[in-house]
């Protein structure tokens, strides 16, 4: 089972300071013992030096040797031993057993040299052995000063050692554990309000105690996210009360004309005129529904664009020749312009469909005798087609919700038009998808411009 966060930071604080107090005992047994042991040898040294700086020693050396064995282990308790060059012992300390007496120094001594030995009687011993010219004679000299003090208090330094740094280390553990507490209680009050937080009650927020911490900034981005679901959410209904109210009003007049067809006798003209306007509720309904599906694949990523090079003013220009009986239609001067070849990647087919829209939409909302033009160039790495009408344009209050899915600025005259409200929002999913942009600029009366900009491919 996973470690709650305040039993895994406490665990993470106590191997921690484990390691750091378990360092630092180390630093401290190791300075300690590097101190007592470098006293010791600065007595061996200091004995030697005096031994050797005797005058008389070259006159009279075993009586000094002699007196300087007895000095040594009357005022400093240290033992000596002098060796011949050959290994045999020639003066030792009186106190000093047989059996305690160590083997010669190598012969080959340089210089003097420090070590550690275990002898039998007397245990650890820190040894200074040097080579020793007395008159005529070489001798070797071994000193030796015993280590029981240095054992007792390095072993008194670990017990100690051994007895702080788990007591430190459990009331550490127990101060991190409740830090750690102290420091989670606000998380466990975020979850108890975000469980709070329903699709109902999206409209409650968590309270922002410190905005420049860590658990501030996490505060405030749930409450982004929330805000952004409860736009979703909104959306979402509002999507949905406009779906439902645009496929009803086909549907309620299928079903008046059928029952107007079923209330009485008909005669063939008045049949054919009750078909006709099924059928035209029918088709409505019909693109309204493919219109829709179009959406929902764009808001589930299932319609992710081809990547083609698409010459875009030859994909314009079919789709302007296309709509242009629509615009004959209605007295409408219809013009594209195009400056060279403009290549770009993406669906060829997705594309025509973002120009067939906004020249549907100009179409119908520019009046009799008005003109449409329609222009395809680049700069140095966008593609930029605009689509320009002069028709009655749209109120700036509008312009920011045009793109909106459902949204009219005049619903009565988009409803008489055929219109569902959902063109431009699939024009602009599409372009988004080619990582492009779509822009609008309008003056009511004067006319409005579609400007849609796309990532250039350049030609191979």
């Amino acid at each position: 089972m996973r470690l709650s966060i305040g039993w895994r930071l406490t665990l993470w604080n106590m191997v921690t300071l484990a390691v750091a107090l378990v360092g630092m005992g180390a630093l401290v047994y190791g300075l300690m013992r590097q101190t007592l042991y470098q006293r010791i040898d600065r007595s061996l040294k200091t004995e030697l030096e005096e031994l050797e700086q005797d005058a008389r020693l070259a006159t009279e050396p075993e009586p000094r040797l002699r007196h300087w064995i007895y000095e040594f282990k009357e005022h400093e308790n240290v033992s000596c031993v002098v060796y011949h060059p050959d290994g045999r012992v020639f003066l030792r300390t009186e106190e000093l057993a047989e059996a305690s007496v160590p083997p010669a120094p190598a012969a080959g001594l340089a210089e003097q040299q420090f070590a550690d030995t275990s002898l039998p009687y007397i245990g650890r011993q820190r040894t200074l052995a040097s080579r020793l010219n007395a008159s005529t004679s070489k001798y070797l000299i071994l000193l030796l000063a015993p280590l029981e003090d240095v054992d007792r208090s390095l072993g008194q330094l670990l017990t100690v050692l051994a007895t702080a740094i788990p007591i430190c280390l459990l009331a550490a553990g127990g101060l991190a554990f409740l830090q750690a507490r102290r420091a989670l209680a606000p998380m466990e009050q975020l979850h108890r309000l975000t469980q709070e937080i329903t699709a109902d009650r999206l409209d409650r927020r968590l309270p922002v105690v410190v905005a420049d911490d860590e658990l501030g900034r996490l505060t405030q981005t749930i409450n982004a996210m929330i805000s952004r679901l409860e736009h979703s959410f909104a959306e979402i209904r509002r999507f949905t009360a406009d779906a439902s109210h645009e496929l009803r009003t086909p549907l309620t007049a299928i079903r008046s004309e059928a029952e107007v067809a079923l209330r009485r006798p008909l005669a063939l003209s008045d049949q054919q005129q009750l078909l006709g306007s099924v059928l035209e509720e029918c088709e409505r309904l019909t693109r309204l529904t493919d219109q829709l599906l179009a959406l929902s694949r764009e808001d589930a990523g299932l319609c992710q664009p081809s990547r083609e090079k698409v010459e875009l003013g030859s994909l314009v220009h079919n789709a302007v020749e296309t709509m242009r009986p629509a615009a004959l239609a209605k007295g409408l001067a219809l013009t594209d312009f195009l400056n060279g070849q403009v290549f770009v990647l993406g669906d060829e087919a997705r594309l025509r469909q973002v120009f067939y829209n906004l020249l549907d939409n100009a179409i119908k909302y520019t009046p009799d005798g008005g003109r449409i033009d329609i222009n395809v160039g680049q700069d140095s790495a966008r593609a930029i087609v605009t689509v320009q009408d002069t028709g009655i344009g749209i109120p700036p209050e509008h312009i920011p919700a045009v793109f909106d899915r459902f949204y009219r600025v005049d619903k009565a005259r988009s409803r008489e038009q055929g219109g569902t409200g959902l063109g431009l929002s699939i024009a602009r999913a599409i372009v988004q998808a080619h990582n492009g942009q779509i822009e609008l600029e309008s003056r009511p009366g004067e006319g409005t411009t579609f400007t849609v900009i796309l990532p250039i491919k350049n030609p191979d």
